[in-house]
């Protein structure tokens, strides 16, 4: 049965009628696992370590049995192995950390709607994966125009999620027509140090540290981050949305439970419910962690190689 709060929302549902509200996965949005603990990443790592040092010893000895120590002494090749994996860890640990630096914005909306042809009765819902200030949305939805026509403050549920119900906001709306709806956010994690900030705009900041101040002029403010997602559709006025109705439609012939979808990855839609939406916004959190964590694997790869670099060091500074 759909939920308590599901019912209310869509209460004008009309009986009898298949349900076509839909929401579009992300790419960021698919199922996920949760990521793997730190300190297992980190095990992980050593014996990637140990396991490429032996490697790296016993090719060695295995080259300098070859070539009958005509070449370089033994202790030569293993300081030429390690100095192989050293530069090796550094390089991708560089390319690493720059595409660990690329974050995803987050806040994100889906549009529960079919092919984003949207009218009365609608539900336009979105989740967070950050804590934002006041816990909060700022939502918006501009016209055609980019006039906005409609402006509120959505709270944060306990499962992160935000929506708001367009009862009577497009009443005046007498055509079809486009619209462009907005979240707006400021999150408490993500940060930007600002270079220089003039007194008047600083004012309208949401600073975290203050930085110094030159006459009219602030240097290296510390401000919290502020992110957007919007969507855009076009709003029949004619169009009654249906609600939570049992059976969804496939195609012609099929019709699956809403609660139950078909597996199918290939489709990227999935019928609405907050359930869903919450599912979403746990996929994009994993999604997130583990693309972010590619920093960490950054600092941890620039570790093994100053390792791997030991044993060559010693070896120039002691011969030399």
């Amino acid at each position: 049965m759909p939920s308590k709060e599901n019912v209310i929302a869509f209460s004008e549902a009309e009986e009898g009628k298949t349900d076509e509200l839909k929401l579009e996965l992300r790419k960021e949005e698919k199922k996920t696992k949760a990521p793997i603990a730190m300190y297992k990443i980190i095990l992980i790592f050593i014996g990637i370590f140990l396991i490429s040092s032996g490697v790296a010893v016993g090719l060695a000895r295995l080259i300098y049995i070859k070539f009958e120590g005509g070449l370089q002494s033994y202790t030569d090749w293993i300081a030429i192995m390690f100095l192989t994996l050293g530069g090796m860890a550094v390089t991708v640990g560089g390319a690493s950390g720059v595409w660990g630096g690329q974050r995803k914005i987050p806040i994100r909306m889906v549009s529960p709607s079919d092919a984003s042809v949207i009218g009365k009765g609608l539900i336009v819902t979105g989740y967070i994966i950050e804590d934002c200030l006041d816990n909060e949305i700022e939502f918006t939805i501009y016209d055609k125009d980019k006039e906005p026509i409609y402006e509120a403050l959505l709270p944060i549920t306990e499962d992160h999620l935000f929506y708001s119900k367009l009862d009577d906001v497009l009443d005046d709306v007498k055509k079809s027509t486009n619209v462009y709806i907005e979240a707006w956010m400021v999150s408490t994690k993500s940060k930007r140090l600002r270079f220089m900030v003039r007194e008047k705009k600083y004012e309208n900041l949401n600073i975290y540290k203050k930085g110094f101040k030159v006459g009219m002029v602030y240097f290296f403010p510390l401000v919290y981050r502020d992110f957007t997602d919007k969507i855009k559709a076009i709003f029949d006025p004619k169009r009654k949305e249906k609600g939570m109705i049992e059976n969804v439609k496939i195609n012609k012939d099929r019709t699956t439970n809403i609660f139950y979808p078909s597996k199918d990855t290939d489709d990227p839609f999935v019928p609405f419910s907050f359930k869903k939406v919450a599912e979403m916004r746990q996929n994009a959190i994993f999604f997130d962690i583990k693309r972010r964590r590619r920093l960490q694997y950054s600092l941890l790869l620039f570790i093994m190689s100053a390792l791997y670099f030991i044993y060559p060091l010693i070896f120039y500074l002691a011969f030399n």
